[in-house]
């Protein structure tokens, strides 16, 4: 931590039991510290599952998920404890290199008679520094402005400290807005478990006894990976880790129409909408282009802050439990449990969303309601990631610009098993062409629908088509079959909010191929 953020007063309110948070990191981490992979699989299986919050460990296991804290097959708490000293004396180092020296020269000559001068940059690099600094200080006197603790002028400072250090070493990137809300959400979530250390020096002597016996030294070791004069240089990594490992630095990337490059988070919001939603929901996915609906513009904000601003704080980081979780077991580079979990929170409202035109769709989705069970959406984002992974459906890898050249035709870059098999469990397709005898008989009637994707669900089939209707010239509906099949579809609709997703999807299958033979 600098020296100029060492002077200011550390708020104390809003931590967690700490006796509690000591105790779990004994059982969980320490008890299993021989073997450093089962902690993390341990770790890992709670964060899926939403228990890193109920199990006071979630400051650690985040650091261990964005990879912070590494775990190979040479790690051992030996190796934690010293990657853990190395990173933050690095931190220290790179903070104070934060203060720009003024440069000699021509400003619109480059660098000019700095040439003998260590550290230093161009006048044009020194301009573009001077505006992300500008634009990184309003934002964060804008950050959380309802939470009393990103008032305070140590964790201000430490916002500062952390995206200028951010935007100095990634100057490819450089600051965007909406990195504070990001890094905000880190320090939300961890601060609560940082404490201040009574070892003012980790020697030599010291690391050998807690490694000799770590579960007599459990506080200490507590102390040490939760020690809040190091949480700057802690949450610098996660943030860096992130952005740049877990792929989130892409989501801030820019259009250039020069080069005629659509940003990636475009193309990633139109993925999810266009190729998954309709693999897990169709009706939902029909409702969304009946009303054309801006989609992209909805979940690209969803997506670049990981739901920061659409759900309270609270349920933000059960999320982040998980994706850092999933990622860690698998990792893709690119977060692909988001896609999942953008699922699952629109698949949660669907029957609210079906009911609303345009504009009450929007803003459902912007201000997403309550939900008093969280862990329901977790639960159905987990279903949905393993109907993908067991092959279900198309493999999970996001299209590249080279893929997609016309993000607005995501069909050409669908996978060629999906084109193979469209029709995931081999359940018969929803077509209204094929539960309407009269629609059938009229040719023309069959030509507009099949040129309307907002009427149909999938592409009309003449074969299956004249076969329904052959069927329905043989056979006359059964009146006393109608009027069953009309009690059961209101007792249906009775009891569907009780119901999960999957069932309410499995019924409304079942009864229109009833539907089929009346």
């Amino acid at each position: 931590m600098s020296k100029a953020s060492s002077k200011k007063t550390i708020p104390t309110y809003g931590k967690q039991d700490i006796e509690q948070c000591m105790s779990n990191f004994r059982l969980l981490v320490l008890n299993n510290i021989d073997d450093v992979k089962k902690v993390k699989a341990n770790l890992i299986s709670s964060g899926k599952m939403s228990h890193s919050e109920k199990e006071y460990i979630r400051a650690f296991s985040w650091r261990l998920f964005l990879g912070t804290i590494t775990v190979d097959d040479k790690s051992s708490l030996k190796t934690w404890i010293d990657e853990t000293i190395s990173k933050r004396k690095q931190a220290r180092k790179l903070i104070k290199s934060l203060n720009v020296n003024k440069l000699k020269g021509d400003p619109l000559g480059g660098l000019g008679n700095n040439e003998g001068k260590k550290d230093t940059e161009g006048w044009d690099s020194f301009f573009n520094q001077s505006e992300s600094i500008k634009l990184i200080n309003l934002d964060v006197e804008r950050t959380m402005p309802g939470e009393k603790l990103f008032q305070e002028p140590y964790i201000r400072e430490m916002e500062n400290t952390i995206l200028k250090l951010f935007a100095k070493n990634h100057k490819e990137l450089s600051y965007k807005q909406g990195m504070n809300e990001v890094l905000s959400l880190l320090i939300y979530a961890v601060y609560p478990y940082y404490v201040k250390s009574p070892i003012a020096k980790y020697t030599d002597e010291v690391i050998d006894k807690w490694v000799k016996d770590p579960m007599t030294n459990f506080k200490e070791l507590y102390h040490f990976f939760h020690d809040e004069n190091e949480l700057e240089s802690d949450v610098y990594y996660m943030m860096e880790n992130l952005m740049m490992k877990f792929g989130l630095a892409k989501f801030f990337e820019e259009e250039d129409r020069d080069k005629n490059i659509t940003p990636y988070l475009v193309i990633r919001a139109e993925n999810i909408i266009t190729k998954k939603l309709p693999q897990q929901d169709r009706q939902m996915y029909t409702h969304f282009k009946a009303q054309n609906l801006d989609h992209s513009m909805v979940f690209q904000r969803w997506l670049k802050c990981l739901f920061k601003r659409e759900l309270p704080l609270k349920n933000v980081c059960l999320i982040w439990d998980n994706l850092f979780a999933n990622e860690a077991e698998n990792p893709t580079g690119e977060l692909i449990c988001l896609d999942y979990m953008v699922l699952a929170l629109i698949l949660n409202i669907k029957d609210d969303l079906i009911r609303r035109d345009n504009n009450a769709m929007y803003e459902m989705l912007l201000k997403y309601p309550e939900i008093l069970q969280f862990n329901q959406i977790i639960n159905l984002s987990e279903k949905i990631k393993d109907s993908f992974s067991n092959n279900t459906f198309e493999q999970d890898k996001e299209p590249t610009n080279d893929q997609q050249t016309n993000p607005q035709e995501p069909g050409k870059v669908e996978d060629a098993k999906h084109e193979q098999n469209p029709n995931p469990n081999n359940m018969m397709p929803m077509n209204p062409l094929l539960f309407n005898p009269n629609l059938m008989m009229n040719p023309q009637m069959q030509a507009n629908m099949v040129n309307n994707p907002n009427m149909m669900f999938y592409p009309f089939n003449p074969m299956m088509a004249q076969q329904m209707s052959q069927a329905q010239t043989d056979k006359k509906a059964d009146a006393s079959s109608v009027n069953a099949l009309k009690e059961i579809k209101e007792i249906t609709n009775k009891y569907k909010n009780s119901m999960s997703v999957e069932d309410k999807n499995r019924l409304d299958f079942l009864i229109d191929s009833l539907s089929q033979k009346f």
